[in-house]
């Protein structure tokens, strides 16, 4: 197996560079609302083709706006992933590093001699 070495800091710059991606999920939604209401008069309102039409097309833009919606909702919850995977990569190597320096000071003397606790 391979080892594995994580870069808290790339990760985290990783989430931080996601900042805007629900932002920009929102202004296509808002784009998207946008031109609907451009192209909602073209089917007509109450004759025949209207009301054979207008159900689906209705029906179509709520779910691409559901769409839309969940997006942004999303890329916010995958950025604060990224960031708290961030934390929690620097709070597994602060705890080893603090274990590390712990065990390396019960090997040691006062003048960093080895005691011959554990060292050969």
């Amino acid at each position: 197996m391979g080892k594995f070495i994580a870069d808290p800091g790339r990760v985290r710059r990783g989430g931080e560079m996601m900042a805007d991606l629900p932002d920009r999920a929102n202004k296509i939604r808002d784009d998207f609302v946008s031109d609907m209401q451009t192209y909602r008069p073209w089917a007509g309102y109450n004759d025949d083709f209207a009301l054979e039409v207008r159900p689906k097309y209705d029906e179509n833009n709520n779910a691409c706006i559901e769409f839309l919606d969940s997006v942004g909702l999303v890329f916010s919850s995958l950025r604060q992933a990224v960031l708290n995977n961030a934390r929690e990569i620097e709070g597994v190597q602060s705890y080893a590093k603090d274990e590390i320096a712990k065990q390396q000071s019960r090997l040691e003397g006062p003048d960093g001699d080895s005691t011959g606790g554990g060292r050969h």
